[in-house]
């Protein structure tokens, strides 16, 4: 699995540090100007709903031979809150 790298989402939203972040989901690293500004997007492959959201994130998935973009949910949050 691939990922293309466009998330839109709120630059200020965060989901609270309390909130648990299922194993389950797939993460990317989203890259900013300044490393300590990038962020991590969670999102679930299997399409099921997730714990919280703020912004949609296009992915690239298999189809058959070739791949297909598709947008999903996505909950965004800054290192320090992604990696305990």
């Amino acid at each position: 699995m691939s990922i293309a790298g466009r998330i839109s989402s709120a630059p200020a939203a965060t989901a609270s540090t309390d909130e648990h972040v299922p194993a389950r989901l797939a993460a990317v690293f989203l890259p900013a100007p300044l490393p300590r500004e990038g962020r991590i997007a969670f999102w679930d492959p299997d399409g099921d709903p997730l714990p919280a959201q703020d912004g949609e994130l296009t992915v690239v998935r298999p189809h058959g031979s070739t791949v297909r973009r598709r947008t999903t949910a996505a909950l965004t949050l800054p290192l320090t809150d992604a990696l305990p």
